[in-house]
């Protein structure tokens, strides 16, 4: 039976003729608010709670990591709202989390949300513990929110670029950062002790792991 606009499938190819129209090709402060807040903020807090998490339980340095992990997640969600409006262009389009059906592949809907939360994740892991290093290396705060800031809005930046990249290009790459970003947070000073005292932890990392490895095994469609 042919999909009617009720069905997912419908709805999706209703969302994509109203964006190709124009509909959603608004630029007042209703439409900022979505991209930013509920598109931006919201993906970002539900999908990247792992790390949230990691970086919330972190209490060696509370301070620097806390501060870190709010730069990193606000300018992520800033940069998110802006590339879904256009008003920046970095030569590939953002991939809207609207845009995938409902189902189990590795480029269906659950598949593409676990792929965008290891990213999301990742990112804000390298610039929390990155920022939080800055800090504890003598930068203070205006340097761990250099740091992590900048290292949010790289990522963001990047994002739509590495997923139009060739396969193994994007994947290669994606290894590389997910690779990097957990080192930087299992290396982050007291870790190992808190992953003794807080298996919760343990269990955050190893879910990001995991997103990460399933993100570079299945490629670059649904990043």
């Amino acid at each position: 039976m042919a999909p009617t606009d009720e069905s997912p499938r419908g709805s999706t190819r209703t969302r994509r003729h109203r964006r190709q129209s124009g509909d959603d090709d608004e630029t007042g402060v209703d439409a900022w608010l979505d991209a930013t807040v509920y598109f931006g903020l919201g993906q970002h807090l539900l999908l990247a709670l792992p790390m949230l998490w990691v970086a919330f339980m972190t209490v060696s340095t509370p301070v620097a990591v806390t501060t870190a992990a709010v730069v990193s997640l606000a300018v992520a969600c800033l940069a998110i709202g802006a590339l879904r409006m256009d008003a920046v262009s970095v030569g590939a389009p953002w991939h809207r989390i609207e845009d995938n059906e409902i189902g189990l592949g590795p480029d269906a809907g659950y598949g593409f949300l676990l792929r965008r939360a290891a990213y999301l994740n990742a990112t804000l892991g390298l610039g929390t513990f990155l920022g939080a290093r800055a800090d504890i290396a003598g930068a203070g705060l205006f340097g761990s929110v250099v740091v992590a800031g900048g290292v949010a809005l790289c990522a963001m930046l990047a994002l739509p670029r590495l997923r139009a990249a060739p396969a193994p290009t994007s994947a290669a790459v994606a290894g590389v950062y997910y690779t990097v970003s957990l080192l930087v947070v299992t290396t982050f000073p007291g870790m190992v002790d808190l992953f003794s005292l807080s298996p919760s932890v343990v269990l955050c990392v190893l879910a990001v792991a995991v997103a990460a490895a399933f993100d570079v095994a299945t490629g670059r469609d649904g990043r």
